[in-house]
């Protein structure tokens, strides 16, 4: 990204930016005195595209806002050297694809060649369509309205770049056969309110006690394993073999244990093993009593008491709340897999697109356009470096 005085009488730009798409806090002064633009050079995930979409607002008059966290207060100074705001119309900000773009006369220079640039934008195209229509099956499958391009960036990659977030998780995704938490309510458990309360001692405690004394009766079951064949995936199991036609095929299934194996011939006897497992784990007198300590301190904030009710419903779900970070990887994973035709249409839309993006900005470099001029300028006088945290500056 680049910040530019050209053509306008300006000493500073300050920027003063606080929850905008993940930028916690950011102070800077830009002085051109001495130069006339800034570079910004910074690895991936170091906040580049949330500092880009920030300025994209102040240009378009939008108001800017924390994805992750929306109930945060939004702060967003761009200033000159008076403290007077920076008018939207001294502000373009060139981002990695925009349709909305279109040809204009500055950015016909990122691409001279006609045909290079439609078929560069129609590669895009392409890519957004796939992206576009996962997210829409991601929200609608969570219930929520939430962003969840950067929820799954921010998860898989602590940082702003979905491409690489969904990539990372690709082996994963194949080799995970079931998608147990598809049905949480994804706001109800990642809210902020709910997300700090966890952190309180007293919550905290009492959502441990409940999660030890599951996790005896988990180890104590006749049938169930932690991790493979547990409370949340084995009525997932149980449906799938029939939905492939297991059971009708004459297969059967042998639950081994301590005692004698048992041999299950149908979809209705497996499932009716799978009932009373899980009815000796959620009817037990201690896991009830430490289940009731958790709403107790649930129930003393008005706030959290939405979630109270959710848990009273889907009791097993706080088993995994003492550690929210897994979870909502976990939940984010299944609402993945039960899109997954999507998500594997979205992966062959990069993957076919790599290449050819590739070749296109080689073919692009060679040319000799006004943009390679005005970089080359820019290079030779007005190199100006600033490294965001934990960036790297080059030169």
């Amino acid at each position: 990204m680049v910040v530019s005085t050209r053509g306008y009488a300006m000493e500073r730009v300050s920027i003063d930016l606080k929850h905008c798409y993940g930028i916690k806090d950011l102070k800077k002064d830009f002085e051109f005195t001495k130069a006339q633009a800034y570079s910004i050079y910074a690895p991936n995930g170091v906040m580049k595209s949330s500092l880009a979409q920030t300025f994209q607002d102040a240009a378009s008059g939008t108001a800017s806002q924390d994805r992750i966290f929306p109930g945060r207060t939004t702060e967003r100074k761009i200033v000159d050297q008076t403290g007077k705001d920076i008018d939207g119309e001294q502000i373009f900000v060139v981002l990695p694809y925009d349709p909305e773009f279109g040809v204009s006369e500055k950015t016909s220079t990122l691409l001279v060649d006609t045909k290079l640039r439609q078929e560069y934008e129609k590669l895009h195209v392409e890519i957004d369509k796939a992206k576009g229509a996962l997210l829409r099956a991601v929200r609608q499958q969570a219930e929520s309205k939430r962003d969840f391009e950067s929820e799954i960036s921010s998860t898989f990659t602590r940082g702003d770049d979905f491409q690489i977030a969904v990539t990372r998780i690709r082996d994963e995704l194949e080799k995970q056969k079931e998608s147990p938490f598809a049905g949480v309510k994804y706001d109800i458990i990642f809210d902020e309110k709910v997300v700090k309360a966890l952190e309180k001692k007293d919550i905290k405690d009492a959502v441990e006690g409940y999660i030890r004394r599951y996790n005896e009766l988990l180890a104590a079951s006749t049938y169930f394993k932690k991790g493979t064949f547990d409370y949340y995936n084995a009525g997932q199991i149980a449906k799938s073999l029939a939905d492939n036609g297991f059971f009708d095929a004459m297969h059967t299934v042998t639950l081994k244990s301590s005692g004698v194996p048992l041999e299950i011939n149908t979809q209705k006897e497996l499932e009716g093993v799978i009932a009373r497992e899980k009815e000796a784990i959620i009817k037990d007198t201690q896991l009830r009593k430490t289940f009731d300590v958790v709403a107790r301190e649930l129930n003393r904030n008005a706030e959290l008491r939405e979630l109270c009710h959710y848990l009273q419903e889907n009791e097993p779900i706080l088993s995994r709340m003492n550690n929210l970070e897994k979870f909502r990887e976990d939940i984010l994973k299944s609402y993945l897999k039960v899109h997954y035709e999507s998500y594997l249409e979205l992966m062959a839309t990069y993957d076919a697109a790599a290449k050819r993006i590739k070749a296109i900005h080689e073919e692009a470099r060679k040319q000799r356009t006004q943009w390679e001029e005005v970089i080359g300028i820019f290079n030779d006088r007005f190199f100006v470096p600033f490294e965001l945290e934990r960036g790297i500056v080059l030169q």
